[in-house]
């Protein structure tokens, strides 16, 4: 059978396809931020790049020449330290390698995320070590990226995320980080349990709420819903979100929870400054116990109990995934699971029947 070799698209085919100028693609693809254009065109234009495997001029001189020695990092949010420790670990294997990286914060946007596929088309990293902030929204948009030949990493919280992508991906190992935090607490004595759930995307996290919920029943531990509040990613929405869940307890002490389970270590920090701000003694009255163990949670007051996700060696295995896949694209997917573990420090402690009465004070 005759093989009939299709021409390389062109910035024109983008265009027609996404219904807009080549003006337009042209400044959503070099990420123009004062141009004024929409993010459903930004969108309809990087949905048309996948769509078209549109290169560059540029980026298909690249590939007749050399590698950029070069691994794209597209995370979330820099202002969590957990993803910022990810990184300082992908650019320590990276740079033993001979490689460079280059971050891409993506602020939980499904657009931001696209043009980290339009730049990996484009030739500008070799490779894209992925921490999705939106779940498996653009896992179709993966799994075309790879038909083609385009490497991608998976980083996720939960074994699942991305892996149908058959790709490789480095997780946590699945639930055991929720259930050494329940197993403490319980080993502790405590039986009332609250949540304060912070993320900017509440999808993206809810495997480890459920987890939590779901061993703790199995440690027949009895679950109140009113005691799990949701908020924002922030360290100030953790404050918020306890302020509001103390301001909701009665003063009985049999009616309010004796420990707070908290997402990450970044929204303790606004939990721990709320308790102490309503002279709510940790642990004494109140443990809290977190996800995490970032480099601030030895010097919190008191010192936080969390779960440490060896996020270096997460980045750095993922890093070296990375490039062994450079070097043997055909070999199969690998899942690289990472045990966490507790590190128990003093914001837990046994439950103590007689703590006094809780008096929420009001804000200054």
């Amino acid at each position: 059978m005759e093989k009939i070799h299709a021409k390389r698209p062109t910035i024109k085919d983008v265009a027609l396809l996404a219904g807009v100028s080549r003006t337009t693609v042209s400044l959503v693809l070099n990420n123009v931020s004062s141009a004024n254009i929409s993010p459903e065109t930004r969108s309809r234009i990087h949905n048309a790049v996948v769509q078209l495997n549109y290169q560059p001029l540029e980026a298909a001189r690249n590939l007749r020449t050399q590698a950029s020695q070069t691994l794209g990092v597209a995370i979330p949010d820099a202002h969590n330290p957990h993803y910022m420790q990810i990184v300082s670990g992908i650019d320590t294997y990276a740079q033993s390698q001979g490689y460079s990286t280059s971050i891409f914060i993506t602020n939980f946007s499904e657009e931001r995320e696209r043009l980290c596929f339009t730049w990996l088309q484009q030739k500008r990293s070799d490779a894209l070590i992925l921490l999705s902030g939106t779940g498996r929204a653009l896992l179709g948009d993966v799994r075309s990226l790879h038909e083609r030949g385009n490497l991608i990493t998976n980083l996720s919280f939960r074994s699942d995320t991305m892996f149908d992508a058959d790709i490789d991906s480095v997780v946590p190992q699945a639930d055991l980080g929720e259930q050494l935090v329940l197993s403490h607490l319980a080993e502790l004595g405590h039986q009332r349990i609250g949540y304060i759930y912070g993320v900017a995307n509440h999808e993206l996290l809810r495997d480890r709420l459920d987890a939590c919920l779901r061993i703790q029943q199995q440690l027949g531990l009895p679950v109140h819903e009113e005691w799990i509040y949701r908020c924002g990613p922030t360290i100030d929405d953790g404050y918020q979100a306890t302020q509001s869940l103390l301001q909701s307890l009665p003063e009985t002490d049999d009616q309010r929870p004796t420990a707070l389970v908290v997402v990450n270590d970044l929204l303790a920090m606004g939990v721990l400054a709320a308790l102490a701000h309503s002279h709510i003694r940790v642990p004494q009255q109140m443990s809290v116990i977190s996800f995490d163990n970032i480099p601030q949670a030895p010097y919190t007051i008191p010192a936080l109990t969390t779960v440490d996700y060896n996020a270096r060696l997460i980045g750095e295995e993922a890093a070296r995934l990375t490039i062994e896949r450079l070097a043997q694209r055909d070999r199969p997917p690998i899942l690289a699971e990472i045990p966490p573990q507790l590190i128990t420090r003093h914001s837990t402690a046994p439950y103590v029947r007689t703590s006094p009465p809780i008096t929420n004070h009001p804000l200054p």
